[in-house]
């Protein structure tokens, strides 16, 4: 949006990996329509079959067409490309650049979680990715130490947050006037390949839930592949037969952060969730054992670790968990921009 906001030119290329939701983002964020599409099928990702067949396929092609994804990916043009996070996406579109000779620039870099297969494969890529791009634009203070203590402070800019203060910030304006639940309710979305393969991990989130449900209403917002694996282990109608539990299909992102931002709190093991629970201030549970941001901790968020002690005590001392007020000076965006002018 900032991009369009200053009329600078740009190409959008969508990778595909959540090729589903794709329309209603750029729809809801009156963008333009992406330039280009990696993957044919205009559908999500929803198995890791698809996703190992997904990236197969582009590694192929990264090794054998590169002129060709010069041509079609990025018209022959020599330029910089944004590359965000540490998913599979982030991947594919540092190689493909990389092997078209363009520069790229990361956003979110300096994120770790400093062990290398946990989270598998994200700490891999973001160190891939770290160390291969051109620019590095480090989301806070911590970030920016990391990447100092890589060697990297040259190609290194402090960002002064993260990409999705700037959306989370549009997603209220927008929602300003839409009516909202007047139940108290507890937002749930679980999704990490870590979490969601593991027969004892989702079991012990089945039984939290069901405890909290006991005094609360949940919003268990399913990933296509949460849902798959709910299933195989046998939980999926522990949860759906449950009174106060309510499943719900993935939410369009302006009514989802609107969710978030009336939730009592919120249980997740997200990392972008993690950030926008912190910008929202609104008490989260962190399902994992470790986490590449420091968004929250000590505030408003608290990391499980799986334990069921740690677990109850951040719901018996809800009422303490609090982030700072977000101000509205801090704008990554027009700071990232900003800086990649001088680059392209």
């Amino acid at each position: 949006m900032e991009l369009d906001q200053r009329k600078i030119p740009y190409n959008l290329i969508d990778a595909g990996q959540h090729g589903g939701i794709t329309g209603d983002l750029i729809e809801q964020f009156d963008l333009k329509p992406p330039d280009v599409f990696l993957r044919a099928e205009k559908t999500t990702i929803k198995t890791l079959w698809q996703a190992i067949r997904w990236v197969t396929n582009s590694f192929v092609q990264i090794i054998t067409k590169p002129k060709a994804i010069s041509k079609h990916v990025f018209q022959n043009e020599k330029g910089i490309c944004l590359i965000h996070g540490d998913t599979l996406t982030t991947l594919i579109s540092l190689l493909y650049a990389k092997r078209c000779g363009l520069k790229t620039a990361h956003v979110e870099a300096g994120l770790r979680s400093f062990r290398l297969f946990n989270p598998f494969p994200e700490e891999i890529i973001r160190l891939l990715a770290m160390r291969f791009s051109d620019v590095l634009f480090a989301p806070s203070d911590w970030a920016y130490k990391n990447l100092e203590d890589m060697g990297y402070a040259k190609k290194s800019i402090h960002a002064s947050g993260n990409t999705i203060v700037d959306t989370v910030r549009y997603a209220l304006e927008k929602a300003k006037g839409r009516p909202l639940l007047k139940r108290p309710y507890v937002i749930v979305t679980i999704h990490r390949v870590e979490t969601i393969y593991s027969r004892s991990r989702l079991q012990f989130i089945t039984d939290f839930l069901e405890q909290v449900a006991a005094e609360r209403q949940i919003l268990f917002v399913l990933h296509h592949p949460t849902e798959n694996q709910l299933q195989r282990f046998g939980l999926y109608e522990r949860l759906a037969s449950h009174p106060m539990i309510e499943l719900l299909p993935l939410q369009p992102y302006l009514e989802f952060v609107r969710l978030l931002a009336n939730a009592d709190f919120i249980v997740t093991d997200g990392g972008s969730i993690q950030e926008e629970s912190y910008i929202l201030n609104k008490p989260c549970l962190i399902m994992r054992t470790t986490t590449e941001r420091m968004d929250g901790l000590g505030e408003n968020a608290f990391l499980s670790d799986f334990s069921y002690e740690r677990s109850v005590q951040f719901l018996d001392q809800l009422s303490s968990f609090h982030s700072h007020k977000m101000t509205d000076t801090i704008k990554p965006s027009h700071t990232i921009v900003d800086h990649i002018l001088q680059w392209a």
